[in-house]
C-alpha cells in the first residue's frame, strides 16, 4: 500500500517498495525479459553508464514508454536516488495521470506529481508555434524547485533519437536549463526504445505514441481548459470503443453572423490507424455521437491516418473565414536541419581530427569535424560512417553520444549529433581540402565552422587533461 506524503504545491506518492529496492527486485515486479541484439545491448550499457554517471536524478516523467525507459534505469542504477516527477496541468489527458503513477508504483519509485498552470503562462495560450518551449519551460520552474528540495543533480528527459529530427522547440527549453537526456546519449531510436522496454520487462512498452492535449490544435488557435476537455473527452469516448492509437485534432469554425454564443463551434478530425478505418466506419453513428457529446458541431475521419506530429506539417495556419490573417505566425518557425559528425581523438597524443571545406563546399576554407547529413532511411551511425567513408577514405567504428549541438544559423537550425569513434585506417582528403590531427590547444587557433565553436572549445580547455 503507498503511503502518500502531500508537499505544498505538490502530491507526492512514495510506495512502500521505494525502501531498500535493488535491480533484481525491480525486473521481477515489471516481468520477464526479451532478447535483444549485441548491438542493443551495447546501447543499453552505455544508457546504464550514462544515467549512474549522473548520480542522484529528477526523471520528468510522463508516463510513457520514453520517460518510463529512462525511469527504469536510474531506478536500477541509482535506486533511492531516484524520484519521478509530473507536472499536471489542463493539457495532460486525465487517464494519464493516473497511469504515470501507476508505473512509478510497478517501480517502485517515489512519484511526485505538482500542479501546473500552462494556460496562465504567458505565451502559451495563444499557441503559438513554439508553444512546446513555453510548456517545457512551465515544466522546469516546476522541477527545479523539486529538485533541489530533494537533494538531486539533474533532471533526465526522455527525448529519443528521433524527436531531434522533428520540430520540437521544447527541446531549446531543455538545454538551456541543462536538462539531461540519456535516450539520446546512447543513440537511442524510438524503435529501439521500444525494444529496449519490452527486454526489461516495462508494461509499457507497446503503449501508444503521447503527446500533450494542446498538439491536437492547429498553431494559432487559442487554448481554453473547455476545448482542452472537449478533446479529452472525445479521445477517451474513442478509447472506451476499442480504438488505440488516435487522435482527434481540433479545428476552429466560424461563428455565424449574429450568433450570440460566445464559444466558437469546432470540427473534430480524428485520427486513426489506417487499419482501423474499416471499424470506424462500422462504429461511424457511435463515433459521432461521441463527438457530438464532447461538444463538437462536426466529426469527421481523416483518411490519411494517424500521423505523429502532423500539425508540423504545415506551419502555415489556414485563415478562418471572416478572420484578419494572421502575418506574424509566418516567420517564427525556421528549417531544422539535423546532422552527424565524428569525433576522432587521437589515443597517442589527444589530438582532435578536424577536416577543412573544400572551395566547392558551402562555407569554404573552414575546419570541422568530419560528418555530415542523415539521408532518408539511415540511423544517424550509418550516415556517419559512410560520410566518412566519402570524405575521407577510410572506415571507423561509432562508440557512442558524445555530445548534442544546437547552433541557429540565419537561415536555419542546425542540430549535431556528435559520437565518439575510431578510425579503421588512415584518412585523406577525398572530398575535402585537408585532413589531419590538431592539438587541442590548437584548436581555436584556426577557422573553424560556427556550429563548431562551443564543442571545440570545451575540448581545448581540457587540453591539460
Amino acid at each position: 500500500m503507498a503511503v502518500v506524503q502531500v508537499h505544498p504545491r505538490a502530491m507526492s506518492v512514495v510506495p512502500d517498495s521505494a525502501v531498500g529496492s535493488s535491480s533484481q527486485h525491480l525486473t521481477e515486479t515489471v516481468g520477464s525479459s526479451t532478447a535483444i541484439s549485441d548491438r542493443l545491448a551495447e546501447k543499453l550499457a552505455l544508457l546504464r553508464r550514462t544515467v549512474a554517471g549522473y548520480g542522484p536524478s529528477l526523471v520528468a516523467f510522463s508516463g510513457g514508454v520514453d520517460s518510463a525507459l529512462v525511469l527504469k534505469v536510474a531506478a536500477d542504477e541509482l535506486c533511492d536516488a531516484t524520484v519521478a516527477f509530473t507536472a499536471v496541468s489542463e493539457t495532460m489527458a486525465e487517464r494519464e495521470i493516473e497511469a504515470a503513477a501507476a508505473v512509478a508504483r510497478e517501480l517502485g519509485v517515489r512519484y511526485e506529481a505538482v500542479r501546473s498552470n500552462e494556460l496562465a503562462r504567458p505565451g502559451f495560450a495563444q499557441n503559438p508555434s513554439d508553444r512546446c518551449y513555453h510548456c517545457k519551460s512551465e515544466l522546469f520552474d516546476l522541477a527545479e524547485p523539486t529538485r533541489k528540495r530533494l537533494g538531486l543533480r539533474y533532471i533526465l528527459l526522455g527525448t529519443n533519437l528521433d524527436d531531434l529530427g522533428d520540430h520540437r522547440p521544447g527541446l531549446v527549453a531543455a538545454r538551456e536549463r541543462g536538462a539531461k537526456q540519456p535516450l539520446v546519449e546512447a543513440g537511442l531510436s524510438k524503435t529501439e526504445v521500444r525494444e529496449l522496454a519490452r527486454h526489461l520487462g516495462l508494461t509499457v512498452w507497446n503503449k501508444p505514441q503521447l503527446a500533450c492535449l494542446s498538439s491536437r490544435f492547429p498553431y494559432g488557435t487559442a487554448l481554453t481548459e473547455e476545448r482542452l476537455r472537449m478533446v479529452d473527452r472525445f479521445e477517451q469516448a474513442l478509447y472506451d470503443l476499442g480504438f488505440q492509437q488516435l487522435r482527434v485534432r481540433f479545428h476552429e469554425l466560424p461563428s455565424l453572423p449574429g450568433d450570440p454564443t460566445a464559444q466558437r463551434p469546432a470540427m473534430a478530425r480524428v485520427e486513426l490507424l489506417a487499419s482501423a478505418l474499416p471499424d470506424a466506419i462500422r462504429l461511424s453513428s457511435q463515433i459521432v455521437e461521441a463527438g457530438k457529446q464532447a461538444g463538437f458541431l462536426y466529426v469527421t475521419v481523416d483518411l490519411e491516418g494517424f500521423r505523429s506530429g502532423s500539425a508540423n506539417l504545415v506551419l502555415k495556419r489556414l485563415p478562418i473565414l471572416g478572420a484578419p490573417p494572421i502575418a506574424a505566425a509566418q516567420p517564427t518557425v525556421r528549417p531544422r536541419k539535423v546532422v552527424v559528425a565524428a569525433l576522432v581523438i587521437r589515443e597517442s597524443d589527444g589530438h582532435v581530427l578536424l577536416s577543412l571545406r573544400g572551395p566547392k563546399q558551402s562555407m569554404p576554407g573552414l575546419w570541422e569535424l568530419p560528418g555530415g547529413k542523415i539521408e532518408p532511411g539511415e540511423s544517424p551511425e550509418q550516415a556517419l560512417i559512410r560520410e566518412v567513408r566519402e570524405e575521407l577514405d577510410v572506415a571507423i567504428t561509432v562508440d557512442g553520444i558524445y555530445d548534442v549541438v544546437s547552433f541557429g544559423y540565419p537561415t536555419f537550425e542546425l542540430l549535431m549529433l556528435v559520437y565518439r569513434c575510431q578510425l579503421l585506417g588512415v584518412p585523406r582528403a577525398k572530398e575535402v581540402a585537408e585532413v589531419r590531427f590538431i592539438p587541442r590547444h590548437e584548436l581555436l587557433s584556426r577557422p573553424v565552422l560556427p556550429a563548431d565553436i562551443p564543442l571545440l572549445t570545451k575540448l581545448a580547455a581540457s587540453a591539460s587533461g
